[in-house]
């Protein structure tokens, strides 16, 4: 066939609906339609096209690509594009004669269900900042080379790559955490006894789907854990908050919610081991406190224990579901803090009936979970790797949380006050009267520092005097650098002075000046408030949480 000479037929134009390679792309596909090109014919080479249109070279390239991929042209490497055959052309959308789809449209042509939840706070991004959102492991930490040894082994397997014949996960990573959960944290277990599932939040919805009917209460701890709220909310939970003070989870207003509600509650959601986002433990008599309530009122108890292995000083306690005969406790971990995120390895201990329900559950979306990870993490538990990263991670994030609370407390001294927190990967503070939480949190990631405010996790989603760190990630160097940052935003960030004494601020340099109090040492607390009550009132000291009417 006659190759034919092609010009492009249309002028391109710059605009924000339609990108410069789908006009390309759109005006290709209208020649074809309309039959200006044929099978066979030859289309110009990517370079010549980019020259003649004025664009870069691999703007046609996703141009011509786009339509090779829906089969109206083909791509020879180091030779020509051609306009795809007849049999090609027609198999792409032989059941119509409409013009082919050429993007995936912006809104559907039907309706959707209003949504159940008010969408989270998203986390922010900004290029080159220091990331102190979450509470989140350092990835130049992951030990990638030995995850990937694990994969290379668990794909070598018989079944690595087969089906699951393992509902509840396979049984190699079950029995490995039956035998850690039973060594560390005191949970008679076995496989059986185990449901692995993809991360916590997964474990937080098959329990909720199979607890929860619309109308339900459940009781939920503020501040608290945004995400599982959205879950509950999402099945139709009535919400109650539950205040949290030094000691964690307020036991006796847990019994008066529970009465006041007379047999509506059906569950109560807690991280008593490092509260989120406080980092408070639960004490152990409030623990045997909320158990007996729990048996007394027939309640469930969700338990997410999401970092029980970052804990520094002491020892840490077991968690609720060691000392649950009664079966009240649904008990929720994860390895996404310990190992990586990206692999998506969660938890749940429940009793067995409750765990034929979250599988029946669980079958209707998923019914093979990801066996070549469970394989690959059932094998790093089986040669002790999960186990001296642990050690080697909890000696890092210690010396991490060390040295931001002592640049805090010399260089924030007056603007923040906190406690030294036990375990976890996050530092809760609380926030001098003179400092506009929200105006500093902004300004700070103008010069590139990423925190979260207490607005996250109050239970109105209204902001407070509180602020949330997450060292994990950062280096020792980094955590300097955005404690320099965060002062500087501080300076700039005051309100109008309150009567009474005010923190030593740097004006001119927009800098804190150092205090001349040493750093708190780890379990102690860096405060604000010092001196007579009076001047602690006026540096904005009040112990009230964000979310809760409970001063403590």
């Amino acid at each position: 066939m006659a190759r034919m000479q092609w010009s492009f037929p249309v002028r391109l134009v710059n605009s924000p609906d339609t990108p410069l390679f789908r006009q390309i792309s759109q005006a290709i596909l209208r020649d074809i339609e309309r039959r200006r090109l044929r099978p066979d014919d030859v289309l110009p080479g990517t370079r010549r096209l980019a020259r003649d249109l004025g664009v870069n070279r691999s703007t046609v390239v996703a141009a011509y690509e786009e339509l090779a991929a829906a089969g109206r042209l083909t791509m020879r490497p180091g030779s020509s594009t051609i306009v795809a055959g007849e049999a090609l052309a027609e198999r792409a959308c032989s059941f119509s004669d409409r013009p082919v789809r050429t993007h995936v449209p912006v809104a559907a042509g039907f309706s959707l269900r209003p949504p159940a939840v008010h969408e989270a706070e998203r986390q922010p991004t900004r290029d080159g900042a220091i990331d102190m959102w979450g509470a989140v492991p350092d990835p130049r930490l992951i030990p990638a080379d030995l995850i990937g040894r694990a994969f290379r082994q668990a794909a070598r397997a018989r079944d690595g790559l087969a089906y699951a014949k393992h509902r509840q996960g396979h049984v190699r990573l079950r029995s490995a955490l039956a035998k850690m959960l039973s060594a560390t944290r005191g949970l008679s277990v076995g496989p059986d006894d185990i449901m692995i599932t993809q991360g916590t939040q997964m474990a937080i919805h098959l329990a909720t789907a199979a607890l929860i009917r619309p109308g339900d209460v459940v009781i939920v701890e503020a501040p608290g854990y945004r995400a599982a709220w959205n879950t509950f909310s999402a099945a139709g939970a009535r919400l109650v908050p539950v205040n949290v003070d030094s000691r964690g989870l307020d036991t006796d207003q847990l019994d008066s919610l529970l009465r006041e509600e007379r047999g509506n509650v059906r569950a109560l959601y807690t991280t008593p081991h490092h509260q989120y986002p406080t980092t408070v433990a639960l004490d152990s008599v409030r623990r045997m406190r909320l158990l007996e309530l729990a048996r007394e009122h027939g309640i469930a108890v969700l338990e997410d224990d999401f970092d029980y292995e970052f804990h520094y000083d002491g020892q840490p306690l077991q968690p609720l579901a060691s000392a649950d005969p009664d079966g009240t406790v649904i008990y929720m971990g994860s390895l996404s803090k310990l190992l990586a995120p990206g692999l998506r390895v969660g938890f749940v201990v429940a009793p067995r009936n409750v765990l034929d329900r979250l599988l029946e559950i669980r079958t209707a979306t998923d019914n093979h979970g990801n066996q070549l990870t469970e394989i690959a993490v059932g094998i790093l538990f089986e040669d002790g790797d999960v186990f001296r990263h642990a050690r080697q991670m909890r000696r890092e994030y210690q010396q991490r949380r060390d040295v931001f609370c002592a640049a805090l407390a010399q260089h924030l001294d007056g603007i923040v006050s906190f406690d030294v927190p036990s375990g976890g990967l996050a530092l809760w503070t609380k926030i001098s009267r003179l400092i506009d939480p929200e105006r500093w949190r902004g300004l700070a990631a103008s010069e590139g520092v990423l925190f979260q405010s207490a607005s996250a996790s109050s239970f109105d989603g209204a902001p407070g005097p509180f602020a949330r760190f997450g060292f994990a990630r950062c280096t020792e160097e980094e955590l300097l650098l955005a404690v320099d940052r965060l002062a500087s935003a501080a300076a700039t960030s005051r309100r109008p002075d309150p009567p009474g004494p005010r923190p030593d601020v740097a004006e001119r340099t927009g800098r804190l000046r150092p205090s001349a109090s040493p750093p708190p040492a780890a379990g102690g607390s860096a405060s604000a408030c010092r001196g007579p009550a009076p001047a602690a009132a006026a540096a904005g000291c009040g112990e009230e949480w964000p979310g809760s009417t409970h001063r403590r």
